[in-house]
């Protein structure tokens, strides 16, 4: 699927997710800088029923949201930072978060290693055709569940 959206309806889309998203479930968020990535992690987390301000999570790399209505741990993180080193990516335990059972949104995830390998939807954002607009693909990798 590729639509062009405007920031509500990227918006709307994070939301239709967050309704039926289940333990385990990964999305990988791609795009250019500005794109929408950060806009649409923060309302997937708010569709959750985080309230107050959700930082980008640029530089603690892993912002963690606990979600006890719907017995959800949420790990939105953002990969910029990351020289992609799989070493690195044990380091920061990202290795033990990806296996386990808690959701997880990922921004920048191609630069973690075997990320096509991965399972889950990757969300590829890019601009549109004009300033207000993105363009939006939806892609699954289901190898694994």
């Amino acid at each position: 699927m590729i639509k062009e959206l405007n920031t509500a309806e990227l918006e709307a889309l994070a939301e239709e997710f967050a309704k039926v998203v289940k333990p385990g479930d990964r999305f990988f968020l791609s795009g250019p800088l500005g794109a929408g990535k950060s806009t649409f992690a923060r309302a997937f987390i708010r569709a959750l029923g985080v309230e107050g301000s959700i930082p980008s999570p640029t530089f603690i790399m892993d912002a963690v949201y606990d979600i006890p209505t719907k017995g959800l741990e949420v790990h939105h993180m953002d990969l910029y930072r990351l020289h992609g080193s799989y070493e690195e990516m044990l380091m920061l335990g990202f290795e033990e978060i990806l296996e386990s059972d808690a959701v997880v949104l990922i921004e920048w995830p191609e630069r973690m290693e075997d990320f096509s390998k991965r399972h889950g939807c990757t969300i590829l954002i890019s601009n549109g055709d004009s300033l207000e607009s993105r363009r939006v693909q939806v892609e699954w990798n289901l190898a694994g569940y």
